[in-house]
């Protein structure tokens, strides 16, 4: 069809038909890249079935002895990982999608702006300490982008993050996410983070908060307590974070610690 088209348009012009083929082919290559494009309940089908078998080999390690169980779900999460950063990278509506057939996987947290965006997802691997996975993704302009946390393998447990507040000021946005890591089952941390798109990259150490120690990115404390803890909490009125004191045994008290943005820094409230 192309040569016929060619011969009637230019004649016997070899250049000419040349060009008409490259620019065919040009077009036949966008028609195919939207054909295959996938719908947002497409997307969400092949994470369910992909994360099908992150469940299932958690579930088979408990009674394997033979460590090919534990290496068959790491590879399982990091096959979902990367499915799900993919799809987070090139399909911008995946930020606000809901994903309600994903509800026993990744927990996922969105700010109120809704360009930002978290997914956790892990658990135990055959001890009592858990390692998590995170995706996050964010927008710029029409686009989003997303990072894949892959730390469970290398043995440095991700948190599990589970809640996010937005904080503007000064003509910047900062997200504070909420996180626990679970280190066995006495043993739990709990923190607050701050995340920021900076030159349309994340920006994960963002140094907003002041201690005695310097200036950080996130507060964190620790307990030992079979029944674990409290979550710090974020007064976005006050523009405070408020922390529970914790004893010299790991045990919390009724006590708190607030830290509170002086226009710079969040800084200890004396």
């Amino acid at each position: 069809m192309v040569e016929r088209l060619s011969l009637f348009l230019f004649g016997r012009n070899p250049e000419s038909i040349m060009k008409l083929k490259i620019g065919l082919l040009i077009v036949s290559c966008f028609i195919g890249v939207d054909a295959f494009a996938q719908t947002p309940k497409a997307i969400e089908a092949d994470l369910v079935k992909l994360y099908a078998k992150v469940d299932y080999w958690s579930g088979k390690i408990v009674d394997d002895t033979t460590g090919n169980g534990l290496e068959a779900m790491w590879k399982a999460n990091e096959t979902f990982g990367e499915k799900l950063t993919h799809y987070a990278s090139n399909y911008p509506s995946t930020i606000k999608y809901s994903f309600s057939r994903l509800s026993n996987g990744p927990g996922i947290i969105t700010s109120d702006d809704s360009l930002f965006r978290i997914y956790s997802w892990g658990g135990s691997q055959g001890g009592t300490e858990q390692f998590f996975y995170n995706v996050i993704q964010y927008k710029i302009g029409k686009k989003t982008n997303a990072v894949f946390y892959d730390l469970g393998k290398s043995g440095q447990s991700r948190p599990d993050y589970y809640e996010i507040h937005t904080l503007k000021v000064n003509g910047y946005t900062y997200y504070l996410a909420i996180y626990s890591i679970v280190g066995s089952t006495m043993d739990f941390d709990y923190g607050i983070q701050v995340f920021a798109i900076e030159n349309g990259k994340l920006n994960d150490n963002v140094k907003l908060i002041r201690t005695a120690s310097g200036v950080h990115s996130r507060l964190s404390y620790s307990i030992h307590d079979r029944d674990g803890g409290s979550s710090p909490g974020f007064d976005a009125a006050k523009k405070t974070i408020n922390l529970p004191l914790i004893d010299e045994n790991g045990k919390m008290t009724d006590k708190s610690i607030t830290y509170k943005f002086t226009g710079q820094y969040f800084e200890k409230v004396k």
